[in-house]
């Protein structure tokens, strides 16, 4: 090859450099902030359900160079990853979301799901409740986390004192203190705090079908997110649901 040829070669390369090098797409994400066990502060770093989800995600994307990252490891709380996404502000995706009519109302793009939670009841050992249907709520207080699902869904029950709190270690202290009667979140998360904050002899949760609502948790897009980008990612999913990756993830936290 000539010097002439080598230089139209190289102009042609650099013509192209798509084709040559392909773009890797980053999709950004936040974490969000006390939220156990799906996200975990443990020495300075975040872990959990949803950190080891992303973690596969990414490493069966890598081949179509699509990664899910949050280089700065910022942490907010789920109201402000909820606008975040309505307005297609500073991130692309969330993990680990729930979802409700008013959420699919402004969030128009999830996954499909990626694992169930149900939705009950944590109460101090000494307390003979048993949940019988929203009327067995009437009088108590019951502690939530703010700007969570549960919160909206507790207020619109006639009759509970909503006690809402930064973080569900908040309303389970205050319930080991006898200061309210109940607190409300998801089992998963009900059993991993009491379990990681020592209060199994002061708390349990409600018998397992004694429940308010079951239902999945979510990936979240905004709009800037691509109908192709979603389906590789929901094949994913899928192909960890049918290999049991997605089950041995969850197992690690229950």
């Amino acid at each position: 090859m000539n010097i002439n040829t080598l230089y139209i070669f190289i102009i042609l390369i650099l013509s192209f450099p798509s084709r040559v090098l392909p773009t890797e797409l980053k999709l950004n994400t936040y974490f969000q902030n006390n939220s156990p066990p799906r996200y975990i502060e443990f020495n300075q770093k975040t872990t959990g359900i949803c950190i080891d989800i992303i973690d596969e995600i990414n490493k069966r994307l890598e081949s179509k160079k699509i990664i899910i990252t949050n280089p700065n490891q910022i942490k907010v709380p789920m109201k402000r990853i909820i606008k975040y996404i309505e307005l297609n502000k500073e991130i692309d995706i969330f993990v680990g979301a729930a979802k409700n009519q008013a959420r699919i109302n402004h969030v128009g793009k999830y996954s499909i799901p990626l694992f169930s939670i149900t939705g009950t009841f944590a109460k101090n050992i000494t307390n003979d409740f048993i949940y019988s249907g929203k009327d067995s709520l009437k009088g108590l207080s019951t502690g939530v986390l703010r700007g969570s699902i549960s919160e909206s869904m507790l207020q619109d029950i006639a009759g509970v004192n909503v006690v809402p709190t930064n973080t569900i270690e908040q309303s389970l202290r205050m319930l080991a203190a006898n200061r309210i009667d109940l607190v409300y979140y998801h089992d998963l998360g009900l059993n991993w705090q009491i379990r990681s904050l020592k209060l199994n002899k002061k708390i349990e949760v409600v018998n397992a079908h004694q429940y308010l609502e079951q239902g999945h948790q979510y990936i979240l897009y905004t709009n800037r997110v691509s109908k192709e980008v979603i389906t590789k990612i929901n094949k994913v999913i899928t192909s960890m649901h049918a290999d049991g990756s997605m089950h041995s993830i969850i197992k690690k936290y229950q």
